[in-house]
């Protein structure tokens, strides 16, 4: 009969159960201490971690008040506080609810009287360690808390990892505490041992001669380890875009050698490599573009590119056959051949051209060295031709800031020159140069101020002779908005635009982002295609929508040419990264 009633009794004295352990409840104040201090001390404190525990009672309760002066001296000695006074209590409120209060006077920090420090001679020596011991060690007089003591501990263990002191130790790591002085007292030894250098670095691939890949490595055999250098092979090898993956690591240490291994695990990337895009641009109307690279040509590390691109006003093919010299990280040699075509409204021209460039990195400076034959099929107005061109040139440009696509302070500036002479080659003789530069700078959390400004010569004594590739012609959503693509400069008799010997432009803008993904913008752009720089200027403005899309900042600008008399709109849209 009992076995009936049995189940009954376990569940009414679970009831009972839960409902005497529900009246149990607490709240926890502490004061008197700062807030880094507050936080310590609740991780400490037994009542304020268990006082949401389903089985709390009130003898529970008092057994963990009785805890709380130890758990909270002992939270407090890591920060150099040894002599707290607490004053403790634990009532019941009006509304039946436990108040547990600590009222806590840290007393007087502990001090440093002593700082005992030594290490290794080589180690001393080494500049990285000056540092960190000039700026982390512990000073006497200052107060003693062993959570910066233990920081310094670890930065000597991490800074010893990465500069190949493999094998240091602590050999002494003591730290005295007088409470009847109330100082402390630190003995720390460290025992750097012999600093290893790099190995032989070990290259698991088959597909690039070994003494071409030598040469992206940034030390030599010999050279002192560093984990930075490491690091920084690693980058190289993945800039190279030869690889899927790249794996960089220390091998073992060999009892014998104080040189360490470097294995260097790669897996290529496939042969072909493929792009597809479509856009829209009102410079250019609907375009799309195919792409076609080989990252990899021949074990001397050679590439390919390719791309088609169409559009309404033309089209565009070229090709590149790409070989790395002199630094295989920064500098190539490239030879091109190209041939387009463009039909606007006031000029068309066909143009086909090979060349072959050097690219070189000069610290934070790209230059291009190259030199190009060009034939040229153009109509101009009244000019029309088929000219041949050899053409030297350079270029440099520099950018500042960090990132290329969305841009929050940055400067970018190019340079270009370029030159042909009838004794070498050439149907006519000119000289040309031209510059531009771009500068953001944001403007509190949300706004952006954005000013650009270019400026062209060309010196040549038969100008009707020029191609339109050599010609400046100006307007559109990159240059003077509210105007047409390309429709700006001196005109003939007959009102087309022929193009000009000098170029001039400059544009202010002003960007507020409304959220994380669009903006608004108002601008004012100034410029033209002229035969002489104080010729008149014509003038644009306007106000657009900014989007962050997911393949680049999307620009849609309406704009106003407010030099012409009918004031006419234009729409401008354009997709590309800020610098």
């Amino acid at each position: 009969m009992y076995r009936s009633w049995l189940p009954l009794l376990v569940v009414a004295l679970c009831l009972f159960s839960a409902n005497l352990y529900a009246q149990t409840s607490v709240n926890v104040e502490i004061s008197g201490i700062d807030k880094i201090l507050e936080d310590n001390v609740r991780l400490y404190l037994s009542i304020e971690q268990q006082k949401n525990h389903p089985l709390i009672s009130d003898g529970r309760l008092a057994r963990l008040h009785n805890k709380a002066t130890k758990e909270i001296s002992a939270a407090l000695q890591p920060y150099g506080y040894y002599r707290p006074t607490i004053n403790a209590s634990l009532e019941k409120t009006t509304t039946g609810e436990w108040l547990a209060s600590y009222e806590i006077d840290p007393g007087p920090p502990l001090l440093i009287a002593e700082f005992n420090f030594s290490v290794s001679r080589e180690m001393g020596e080494d500049p990285e360690f000056k540092q960190l011991i000039e700026q982390r060690s512990p000073q006497v007089g200052s107060v003693f808390t062993h959570l910066e003591y233990e920081s310094f501990k670890s930065d000597l263990a991490k800074l010893a990892s990465e500069r190949g002191y493999f094998r240091a130790v602590f050999t002494d790591r003591r730290i005295e505490i007088n409470l009847d002085d109330y100082v402390a007292r630190i003995y720390l030894d460290y025992d750097g041992g012999p600093r290893f250098n790099f190995g032989e670095v070990n290259l698991r691939q088959d597909v690039l001669k070994p003494e071409f890949l030598q040469r992206f490595i940034p030390f030599q055999q010999g050279d002192p380890y560093t984990l930075g250098e490491l690091v920084e092979l690693q980058q190289v090898l993945n800039d190279t875009d030869y690889f899927q993956t790249v794996e960089v690591s220390p091998g073992k240490l060999l009892a014998d050698s104080n040189e360490i291994p470097i294995d260097v695990s790669l897996t290529p990337r496939k042969e072909n490599r493929y792009t597809f895009g479509l856009g829209y641009g009102t410079d250019t109307g609907a375009r799309t573009k195919v792409g076609w690279q080989r990252p990899r040509v021949n074990d001397s590390g050679h590439r390919f590119d390719s791309e088609i691109g169409l559009s309404e006003v033309g089209y565009n093919l070229g090709a590149n056959y790409r070989v790395p010299v002199l630094n295989p990280r920064t500098d190539q040699l490239v030879y091109s051949a190209t041939r387009s075509r463009e039909d606007l409204d006031d000029f068309e021209s066909e143009l086909s051209a090979v060349g072959v460039s050097l690219y070189r990195v000069r610290g934070e400076w790209r230059e291009t060295l190259s030199i190009d034959y060009e034939r040229e099929n153009f109509e101009i107005g009244n000019d029309t031709g088929d000219t041949s061109l050899l053409i030297p040139g350079a270029s440099w440009s520099r950018t500042w800031g960090r990132g290329f696509i969305f841009v929050l302070d940055g400067l970018r500036f190019d340079l270009s020159l370029r030159a042909a002479d009838e004794g070498f080659g050439s149907d006519v003789g000119f000289g040309q140069v031209y510059s531009s530069l771009k500068f953001i700078t944001s403007l509190g959390a949300r706004n952006r101020f954005i000013a650009r400004g270019s400026i062209g010569s060309t010196t040549t004594s038969e100008f009707e002779k020029l191609p339109a590739s050599i010609r400046f012609f100006t307007g559109g959503s990159q240059s003077v908005r509210g105007f047409k693509y390309q429709s700006l400069g001196p005109e003939d008799d007959s009102g087309d635009v022929i193009g000009g010997r000098r170029l001039l432009t400059g544009s202010i803008e002003f960007e507020r982002a409304l959220n994380d993904r669009w903006g608004v913008a108002v601008f004012y752009d100034i410029g033209n295609a002229v035969e002489d720089f104080g010729d008149d200027l014509e003038r644009g403005a306007g106000f657009g929508v900014r989007w962050k899309s997911p393949v680049g900042p999307v620009r849609i600008d309406v704009a106003r040419a407010i030099s012409l008399d009918d004031r006419p709109w234009r729409l401008h849209i354009n997709i590309g990264p800020d610098l």
